[in-house]
């Protein structure tokens, strides 16, 4: 549990740095393909089988688990990356703490199920509301560990335990939706996906707790994190609003459509960009006191994941209304139009992903909780104003709010950091215009070949021909994508040589 070697005042984003960032976001890529890839076929098996006010009430469930968790966790276990010594005072604090907020917040959710189900007017979610807080208590016996192999950039164990404790959770998922669960198939998924995940980050890292317990580093380390844990919950709510709204306001069969919708364009953005945020904070922090290297860092990694995110989410959009009642079903086609109208999301989306690790590194808990507040209060009253008008209102009002704080997150950045809106539309440019481009042209082919061509084949023609266009037209407008294909040609023939 010794200190990261390498002082932070010396630190630049080149040589090891880099080669570590770029290895830890590797594997961070495997994990978030195969997790993606398959959460997405296990969405899939389960929106085919079950309701739409089922999907619904999940997504209820759900919102209201993860805030608790966050609540539980307290920003504790994200301490462990930024502390320079590790004490086993320290470390004991921080795993016993979490234990006990995460078991009081399963009472208090316990408690609070039949108001939430009242108020839903959902009387059957009050039980797997309870029963789904276990959640949070079985997860407190691995967090602390699994932060402490992060901190190493163990990102190959995540990886692995993503993806075992995916396929045994949706294995089990899809097992109990076909023997006519319902709702508690989806609960069954996210006990088992927790206890697994469990089980390998206590085998992950060769740590055994005690009970060095020291109140003055609990109290130090909460007042440290208060305004973590309100940006997470306020950077929550922003998300999640709108479901609750929606389900309060409208009913669970329609948060099941704007959470499928919404669960889809999440799933694609997820993939393209967390790999490069969890790896974020970790970097970031080392080269924090250097301008210059601190900047690199950032285009680079912006860089990277706007190369995959924007075609994503831009080229899903184009093919929404006929991916998603292919995909998922008939019963699904208002989310497939919905979808459309989340893929537009794909600037801000990106540039968001990487507004709060940023900042977060540089020590801006103040911007963190100035941007968060924002983006809640302006995204409620949105919500509010468009509620009335139906489910497309509100999803067009989720977009505005996006676009409107993008210039605030942007403005914020560059007072703490010096990275300026050119440096970030610098490195971002060129996917931005490809995926503009490929956009546009699969909305005309898609439109033309309607007659022709329908279901499966017109979506693996489709997507194929998105692909090619992208990767022509980055290629012709970027200088520096060339030069990476020219250097990947040239690696693949040296190797044959």
């Amino acid at each position: 549990m010794a200190s990261d070697g390498a002082s932070q005042g010396s630190a630049r984003f080149d040589a090891t740095l880099r080669k570590r960032s770029r290895s830890s976001i590797s594997w961070t890529v495997t994990r978030f393909l195969s997790d993606q890839v398959f959460s997405f076929i296990v969405f899939v098996a389960l929106a085919r089988l079950l309701s739409r006010a089922d999907i619904g009430a999940f997504s209820v469930m759900a919102f209201t688990a993860e805030a608790f968790r966050i609540v539980a966790t307290a920003g504790l276990v994200q301490t462990i990356a930024r502390r320079g010594d590790l004490s086993p005072g320290f470390l004991d604090t921080i795993y016993r703490s979490q234990q006990a907020f995460s078991f009081a917040s399963a009472v208090t959710i316990a408690l609070l199920a039949r108001p939430i189900a009242a108020w839903m007017d959902a009387p059957g979610i009050a039980l797997p509301l309870a029963v789904m807080s276990l959640v949070l208590p079985i997860s407190s016996f691995g967090g602390t560990h699994m932060a402490l192999r992060l901190r190493e950039f163990g990102h190959r164990t995540t990886a692995i335990r993503s993806v075992i404790g995916g396929l045994l959770g949706g294995g089990c998922a899809i097992v109990a939706a076909l023997m006519g669960a319902g709702l508690w198939a989806l609960v069954i998924q996210r006990l088992v996906t927790e206890i697994v995940g469990v089980v390998l980050a206590r085998t992950s890292y060769d740590w055994k707790p005690g009970w060095a317990f020291e109140w003055p580093e609990l109290r130090a380390n909460l007042a440290l994190n208060g305004s973590l844990i309100y940006v997470q919950l306020v950077f929550l709510a922003t998300v999640r609003v709108q479901e609750m709204a929606i389900g309060a306001g409208i009913g669970l069969a329609a948060v099941g459509i704007y959470r499928t919708a919404w669960r889809t364009v999440e799933l694609i953005g997820r993939g393209a960009i967390q790999p490069f945020t969890q790896v974020a904070v970790q970097t970031l922090s080392r080269v924090k006191d250097d301008p210059v290297e601190l900047r690199r860092a950032y285009q680079w990694m912006i860089g990277q994941a706007s190369a995959l995110s924007f075609p994503a989410l831009v080229g899903f959009g184009s093919l929404a209304p006929l991916a998603v009642p292919t995909v998922f079903g008939d019963k699904w086609v208002e989310a497939g139009q919905l979808a459309q109208i989340f893929a537009f999301m794909a600037l801000p989306f990106t540039l968001n992903f990487f507004a709060s690790p940023s900042l977060s590194a540089l020590g801006q808990s103040r911007s963190l909780i100035w941007l968060s507040t924002t983006q809640l209060v302006l995204g409620l009253v949105l919500t509010l104003m468009a509620l009335p008008f139906g489910l497309f209102a509100v999803a067009v009002s989720y977009v505005v709010r996006a676009y409107l704080t993008v210039p605030l997150q942007v403005w914020l950045l560059a007072r703490a950091s010096g990275i300026r809106p050119a440096h970030s539309i610098r490195a971002i440019a060129a996917p931005l215009a490809a995926s503009t481009i490929m956009g546009l042209l699969l909305a005309i082919v898609m439109r033309m070949t309607a007659g022709l061509l329908h279901g499966w084949a017109a979506l693996l023609f489709l997507t194929a021909l998105g692909a090619l266009v992208y990767a022509a037209v980055l290629i012709g407008l970027s200088p520096l994508w060339r030069g990476r294909l020219q250097s990947t040609v040239h690696r693949l023939r040296k190797g044959r040589a």
